[in-house]
């Protein structure tokens, strides 16, 4: 953890000066910089994290705990923040439990945090732990309650989002296009062959398997698209008694068919929280029936997508674990059942 702003120190300067927390490209007395200049009263300010879009500090101040976001994506990693922030404004005015933006580069302009990284947001805090397989029923139901209002949004184009005027839409004009601008070699939307995917390198065994099930991955992506999420990881969704507390970094929300947020859920979490969420998310058995169906057949693509940047960024847990879902969901669709996650 960083050492406390000095509260002597006159407009909350950090006391570490140039110092630069560890896995972190923005030095913290420029983050305490763009705090004093928005008057924000910092009495302390700590890293947090380095996600794969964002730089994440927490800082306390006289308005209460604030996240302070900085744009700095891994590796071929795009992002939108002003489409993050806008859609975030567009949830929480409905009641949507995500982090509630306060201020953003668009809000004043005139203030960056380093040249290199000129995109930031203050959001509220949001404090809870980490979804996993184990979490509460209530907590996947109330995230399913916000992803209904979340596909519920307007939605034109195809892809990751950009704010056009004063909308939201995707940025590009094809189902497949969209496709492979959120996911990174997401065969079979992306025109390639297998062959040349790194599962031909990790698992060859299972390029025959999956090719046998491109018709029916294609017709599980043919549907009404709509905003989505589009990065359910458990450290994106923060409960506490129970209760989802929060819906955090909507950096990587695209305009696809609702059954990716699903494939997502199943690829982090299993085939029960994707039964779960569905339970608060619709109360239509038989389109819950189908969008957990497609989910089940959108995993595999959801599985080469982190296979492939596991490749890029040089994660070998990550690519043992792409593989083991890979896997896991290839054997459940064969079955035609569930299986244990």
């Amino acid at each position: 953890m960083s050492p406390d702003l000095d509260p002597a120190r006159p407009r909350g300067l950090a006391a570490a000066g140039a110092e630069r927390a560890a896995g972190c490209t923005v030095p913290r007395d420029a983050v305490a910089a763009l705090l004093d200049a928005l008057d924000l009263g910092v009495r302390r300010l700590d890293f947090v994290a380095k996600a794969s879009t964002s730089e994440v500090w927490k800082a306390e101040t006289a308005a209460g705990p604030l996240a302070v976001r900085i744009l700095a994506p891994h590796p071929g990693k795009p992002a939108d923040f002003d489409a993050d922030v806008a859609l975030r404004r567009a949830l929480s005015a409905r009641g949507a439990r995500v982090a509630a933006p306060l201020l953003d580069r668009r809000d004043r302009p005139d203030l960056t945090v380093a040249a290199h990284a000129p995109a930031w947001a203050v959001d509220r805090w949001i404090e809870g732990g980490r979804a996993d397989a184990a979490t509460a029923d209530t907590v996947w139901h109330d995230l399913g309650v916000l992803l209904a209002d979340l596909h519920g949004l307007p939605a034109r184009g195809h892809g990751r989002l950009r704010v056009a005027g004063d909308r939201l839409e995707g940025r590009l004009a094809g189902p497949g296009a969209g496709v492979a601008d959120r996911f990174d070699q997401p065969w079979p939307f992306d025109g390639s062959r297998l062959a040349g995917h790194p599962l031909a390198e990790a698992a060859p065994d299972l390029v025959p398997r999956l090719q046998q099930l491109e018709d029916a991955i294609r017709r599980a992506a043919d549907a009404v698209p709509a905003i989505i999420h589009g990065d359910l990881n458990g450290a994106n969704i923060r409960h506490a008694d129970g209760r989802l507390r929060g819906l955090l970094d909507l950096a990587d929300a695209a305009v696809l068919v609702p059954a990716w947020d699903f494939a997502l859920l199943r690829h982090f979490h299993g085939a029960g929280a994707v039964g779960r969420t569905l339970a608060g998310y619709t109360a239509d058995r038989e389109s819950a029936t189908a969008l957990a169906g497609a989910a089940r057949l959108l995993a595999p693509v959801v599985a080469l997508h982190h296979l492939s940047r596991a490749r890029t960024l040089g994660l070998p847990a990550r690519r043992t674990y792409a593989v083991g879902r890979l896997r896991h969901d290839l054997a459940e669709i064969e079955a035609g059942r569930e299986q244990p996650a």
